[in-house]
């Protein structure tokens, strides 16, 4: 009798305080909790207890989501080049970004392509480097606003019009990753300052300077 009624007070125990918490934030070895179940007492100590059996345990414990990412980004800049007799030009590219996210910095490499058409004449542009970012807020499960400032840097080729130009590139400015729905897929815009450096051209060196913008879709993993 005594086993059954010690049985029976370990399950509604167990589902008494079967509920779900969300750290928000942490500092040391003090964190802020979201609790999804009744109220909590300010200066009372709880103990957690982890259920290996079941799937929020698992999930809980695969909570380290967002470690990588994948951005693909529809970039436009508004630069003018120091030569001689130029105008203000509008250029339209797709990029790439693969990258690791360790809460307050992320990195990883870029690849970006363009196609420029203008009459018979077709410059293709391919171009590869690295970018990194520094998160305001950590970026991590559960965030829906992320801002920070960023930063890249890329070097390439240009092909086209019987020439061929090698290209260097830099640039940075502040962003936003928006996760509308607190998953791990969301949205990211940048604007920014862009530089770069062409050579091997005709007219020698060019150094072309200007606005820049990204927005995109990311995914984390």
């Amino acid at each position: 009798m005594l086993t059954i009624f010690l049985t029976i007070l370990t399950v509604f125990s167990s589902e008494a305080f079967a509920q779900k918490i969300k750290v928000r934030r942490v500092k040391g070895n003090q964190a802020v909790v979201e609790f999804s179940g009744g109220a909590l007492q300010q200066g009372q100590a709880y103990e957690l207890v982890q259920d290996e059996f079941s799937e929020a345990g698992a999930s809980s414990s695969g909570s380290s989501r967002r470690r990588y990412l994948v951005n693909v980004n529809f970039s436009m800049s508004a630069m003018k080049s120091d030569a001689a007799g130029t105008e203000s030009e509008t250029d339209m590219s797709l990029g790439a970004r693969f990258g690791w996210n360790f809460g307050q910095f992320e990195m990883g490499p870029l690849f970006s392509y363009s196609s420029d058409s203008t009459g018979k004449v077709t410059v293709n542009v391919l171009k590869a480097g690295g970018w990194a970012d520094f998160n305001l807020i950590p970026n991590i499960p559960g965030e829906i606003f992320v801002f920070g400032v960023g930063g890249f840097g890329a070097f390439g080729q240009s092909e086209g019009g019987g020439s061929s130009l090698t290209i260097m590139e830099f640039g940075g400015g502040p962003f936003i990753k928006w996760f509308p729905l607190a998953t791990d897929v969301g949205f990211r815009a940048d604007v920014g300052y862009g530089y770069q450096k062409q050579s091997g051209g005709t007219s020698g060196d060019v150094t072309i300077t200007g606005l820049t913008s990204n927005a995109g879709l990311i995914a984390y993993f």
